[in-house]
């Protein structure tokens, strides 16, 4: 049994049981530069226990699933369960970039029309409150310790970041045929252009929706030969070894990138009857107990 006692999935045999996906954010840098689990879903989790519901959780730590996480044994009982679950829960959180997050919620969305409560969270794991937003209400992305001595960590982060979701688009290029992707330096007027110094997040966010929505759409991937990694997928090249100065800029536009990121979640997806959108614990356990009433999951 895990340490937190939850009816958490976590073998082949009972993932068919799967009722809800519970993804989203997970390992949160902190003000040291620390990679902590983020709590933020646990009360939710707590509840989803409580009322007998099995869920998954892509966030594999020792403290909830008793291991770390396995590649070999993870990568393919997460696609099981999301197959199967009846509703997706996904956290955006303004401690993490949230970029992979984004772009599987555009294509579950967009492609199977399941019921998805997307959770804006605060960031705070000692109360449940509004997340900062922006004057025109649109959620922040403000992590931790980014203008410290932890810059590098985040640095990294970006990075990260920026190449994962150039490469879950070309992987999610590979199964739409409404999605074309080139690498040339001569781009169309109308295609939605990548070039290997900016993040683009939002512009690949809104890639995925088009496709995912059933419309033609041309990515265009600039930069040629060396912004692609040995297995040819683009790369994001910001400065190798940058001055303090050079990483505050970047870092300023990493921030810049991800509250754009949130606006574009927040413009491009429809809002129907499988879709709530939350900003509080409370309210995303409320949003789940409608939809598991609604699905017949609780009485």
């Amino acid at each position: 049994m895990n340490k937190k006692a939850w009816s958490v999935t976590q073998e082949m045999e009972t993932v068919h049981l799967t009722r809800v996906f519970s993804g989203g954010a997970c390992n949160i840098l902190n003000v040291k530069g620390e990679l902590l689990r983020n709590t933020e879903r646990d009360p939710i989790n707590d509840w989803l226990t409580e009322k007998g519901v099995q869920f998954f959780d892509p966030q594999i730590h020792p403290d909830t699933h008793s291991c770390e996480y396995d590649y070999t044994i993870h990568n393919g009982l997460e696609k099981a369960a999301r197959h199967v679950a009846k509703i997706n829960l996904y956290e955006v959180s303004p401690r993490t970039f949230g970029g992979i997050t984004s772009l599987e919620l555009a294509s579950d969305h967009f492609r199977w029309l399941e019921p998805i409560i997307i959770y804006f969270s605060d960031g705070e794991s000692e109360h449940d409150g509004i997340p900062h937003h922006s004057k025109e209400g649109y959620p922040l992305f403000a992590p931790y310790g980014l203008n410290t001595d932890v810059m590098s960590a985040h640095y990294r982060e970006m990075v990260k970041n920026a190449n994962n979701m150039r490469k879950y688009l070309i992987s999610f290029a590979n199964e739409m045929s409404t999605m074309t992707v080139n690498f040339s330096d001569h781009p169309y007027e109308g295609d939605i252009v990548v070039t290997p110094d900016r993040m683009h997040a939002a512009d690949l966010f809104r890639a995925v929706v088009t496709a995912a929505s059933g419309h033609r759409v041309f990515v265009n991937f600039t930069g040629g030969t060396e912004a692609k990694d040995e297995a040819g997928n683009p790369l994001f090249v910001p400065p190798v070894n940058p001055s303090k100065v050079q990483t505050r800029a970047m870092l300023d536009q990493y921030v810049d990138e991800g509250t754009a990121l949130r606006q574009a979640i927040a413009e491009l997806v429809r809002i129907n009857v499988y879709v709530r959108v939350v900003y509080t614990q409370r309210s995303a356990i409320l949003a789940l107990e409608e939809v598991l009433r609604m699905k017949k999951v609780i009485s």
